[in-house]
């Protein structure tokens, strides 16, 4: 957020995500299902972030758009924008969102509001970090057309640094699964000053390819830690998912956001 600004709440619906933020940053937070959320619950707040459900629009799914009942809690959002009516309002989804109905509502609503609309694919390696996580963002304030964020070639960081010092040796891959999936794995080396880690998602540490990278060292190919994919997402070591499952873990983990392309999107905001 721009200088100045804090973060006066947060809703999600699910109970670990909920439990997660609320241990990092306090009891502003609410879990809340958002698609049935009354106006009058909201915080006073000059920006709203979003960041919707991507399984309608994403190429592994099945594309269902507005049909998608995960949808229902981005158009009710909408109709509080219509209620509201923030100065600014973010958004951040999948790549392809921007070719959906369900982004052609969005533009809708906020043109009928008189919003000022910047959109823009952003991955945080062009930022330095040395993670793959190529995401749409749209960033709109009311009476004005936000800035495009100044962009300016970044050197890479190198992958050791968002590293375990002692990682958990639960992480290995077994025999059985590398004998497999083998040469299917994603694996990157740290020692390699370009490495970059691949998308991780939700499914990560259970479906062994198109999940997430894999990491080599001298004993074989091994999964990132929870931690480590916190820090490639800019949450360093402020954010604890310890008490989740694994599974559980990387879900939460894996459906998040990456702050560095967070910050870099919204420092277009125009100054009132």
């Amino acid at each position: 957020m721009p200088e100045g600004h804090r973060v006066v709440q947060a809703v999600d619906h699910d109970e670990a995500c909920h439990r997660v933020y609320t241990d990092a940053w306090g009891a502003h937070a609410h879990r809340w299902n958002l698609a049935s959320l009354k106006a009058q619950r909201l915080a006073e707040a000059e920006a709203w972030w979003m960041s919707p459900p991507c399984q309608p629009y994403t190429v592994r799914g099945r594309r269902r758009d507005l049909d998608d009942p995960r949808a229902e809690s981005l158009v009710h959002v909408l109709d509080l924008v219509r209620a509201r009516r923030p100065d600014v309002v973010a958004l951040e989804n999948v790549p392809g969102f921007e070719r959906t109905r369900a982004h052609r509502l969005v533009r809708t609503v906020l043109d009928d509001e008189g919003y000022g609309v910047h959109e823009q694919l952003l991955c945080p390696s062009e930022l330095g970090v040395p993670m793959r996580r190529p995401r749409f963002y749209l960033v709109a304030q009311r009476g004005a057309v936000p800035a495009p964020p100044a962009t300016e070639a970044v050197p890479r960081r190198p992958l050791r640094p968002f590293l375990d010092p002692e990682p958990d040796p639960s992480l290995w891959a077994s025999d059985d699964l590398v004998a497999r999936y083998g040469p299917r794995l994603a694996v990157v080396d740290p020692s390699d000053p370009e490495a970059l880690a691949h998308v991780f998602t939700g499914a990560y540490g259970t479906s062994p390819v198109y999940a997430g990278s894999w990491l080599a060292t001298s004993t074989g190919p091994r999964l990132f830690s929870p931690g480590e994919i916190l820090r490639l997402l800019g949450f360093g070591d402020a954010v604890s998912v310890a008490g989740l499952s694994r599974k559980k873990a990387y879900k939460v983990v894996g459906n998040s956001l990456s702050v560095d392309a967070v910050r870099h999107v919204l420092s277009g905001i125009r100054a009132r």
